[in-house]
């Protein structure tokens, strides 16, 4: 039954990555340029809040190896970047399983939770791009598992905690799953003194790989240890600024929305998993991490995917102890349910950008095409279609007249959102000033559609 689940989850996701082979807001860009830089030479500046371990380590090397067999089109070498991330989410499936069976003892709750894992929209939807929340996910359960194996001493603890700066390196935000690995070093009663040795050796293996992934490296790439990790906490903790359109939630943001990352089906078997003694231990790696993310000024529901493997366990060990109090039907019921619900959410990808990248894929198949402005060049790929060739101008959502004007400059495209055209018909004629005229529009299902202008 796992390996129809992980075979299952799969596919499903090579068909999503297949499918919807657009872009959902900037970050996936920006990993995938990065790797082409590396391994192409793409014209690219990184921004520096980021750690370039990931695109450069994990990314680059798949893109040289498509290209080694003679895979060159920019639309199959980012479909297949997605591999890794694939296999990864796929392989953190099993680990979620193993991690349950280790806590429950009980393989109907690791196959549960296997389940519930697998089908779980952020884990399934963001599992087909190369988000990097996939891989630190991964890192986040061989830690938990390295803590729970049957050699509970410090070099489990060591391994952990360089486990975890690894996920800390992929995603800065992720270190918080440091709180958690703590707790879990007293867990099935250890003595007290075994119990400490594992938790320095957490704390030194944090330390240790801390100082590899992200410090020796960002002085490889960077210039100096650290650098994209100050950076970025000085723009989000003592700055407050964020790229998001919507830069600043409340403090109660992923709990008013708690029914978008739960199911409200396995909210009801959750009280049950409280009652569980085996599986407690999971808990303060569900609440901390929310709780402490909150506490951010920025937030997506999309940071809660290192929380979803235990939220899965919790709700599998919830389903099998209520299956001893209700009728097997009605468990049956709601864990049926809850997976369709779960399933449900990856809907999310049909917004990606595909209409924007048909566009750009388009304009650079153009000759004498040299410089294009774009609203949100992200949504086009940026420079990951149109190449080095082309200069690409970034323009606002939604640009108004003056922006235009300032972009129309020996531009030879512009291409604007057909939302944005409908809003203010001004554009057209602001455009048809500065000598464009309407060429095409791009369309593709729920993706946002595109109007691009030629210079007549």
């Amino acid at each position: 039954m796992l390996w129809l689940v992980v075979a299952t989850a799969t596919v499903a996701r090579v068909m999503l990555a297949w499918r919807y082979f657009g872009f959902l807001g900037g970050d996936d860009v920006e990993m995938l340029e990065e790797a082409f830089r590396r391994a192409f030479g793409l014209a690219y500046a990184p921004w520096n809040i980021r750690s370039l371990l990931l695109p450069d380590l994990m990314v680059a090397p798949v893109l040289r190896a498509l290209a080694f067999v003679g895979i060159h089109d920019s639309g199959a070498l980012v479909l297949g970047a997605t591999g890794p991330f694939i296999a990864l989410a796929s392989l953190n499936v099993v680990l979620v399983y193993r991690l349950a069976s280790a806590l429950a003892h009980d393989r109907a709750v690791a196959r549960a939770a296997a389940t519930l894992y697998a089908l779980h929209w952020l884990p399934l939807a963001f599992g087909a791009t190369v988000y990097p929340r996939t891989p630190a996910v991964t890192c986040v359960l061989l830690a938990a598992l390295a803590l729970v194996g049957a050699e509970r001493d410090a070099a489990r603890g060591l391994a952990a905690g360089v486990l975890l700066a690894v996920a800390f390196a992929a995603r800065y935000s992720d270190g918080v799953f440091l709180f958690p690995l703590l707790p879990l070093c007293l867990y099935a009663g250890a003595n007290r003194a075994g119990s400490l040795r594992r938790a320095l050796g957490v704390a030194g293996g944090f330390a240790l790989g801390a100082a590899l992934t992200a410090g020796v490296y960002d002085a490889l790439t960077w210039g100096r240890p650290f650098a994209s990790f100050m950076a970025l906490f000085r723009l989000t903790v003592v700055e407050h600024i964020s790229s998001s359109r919507i830069p600043v939630q409340g403090p109660l943001f992923y709990l008013a929305r708690v029914v978008f990352w739960v199911p409200p089906t396995l909210l009801v078997v959750l009280p049950f998993a409280w009652r569980e003694r085996r599986v407690r231990v999971a808990w303060p790696f569900l609440l901390l991490p929310v709780a402490v993310l909150s506490l951010l000024f920025h937030k997506e529901l999309r940071y809660l995917q290192g929380v979803v493997p235990f939220l899965a366990i919790l709700g599998a060990a919830g389903f099998v102890a209520a299956r001893r109090r209700w009728p097997r039907v009605l468990v049956a019921t709601l864990f049926v349910l809850t997976l369709a619900t779960e399933a449900f959410g990856a809907r999310l990808l049909r917004g990606k950008s595909m209409a924007a990248v048909t566009a750009a894929r388009a304009i650079a198949s153009e000759p004498g095409v040299n410089v294009v402005a774009l609203s949100q060049a992200w949504a086009y790929g940026d420079r990951l279609f149109l190449g080095n060739r082309i200069e690409v101008r970034d323009l606002p959502v939604p640009p108004t007249a003056r922006d235009l004007e300032a972009a129309a400059e020996r531009a030879d495209r512009i291409a604007i959102y057909r939302d944005d055209l409908e809003r203010d018909a001004s554009l057209v004629g602001s455009l048809a000033r500065h000598g464009f005229r309407e060429s095409r529009t791009f369309a593709w299902g729920e993706s946002k559609a595109v109007v691009v202008f030629s210079r007549e």
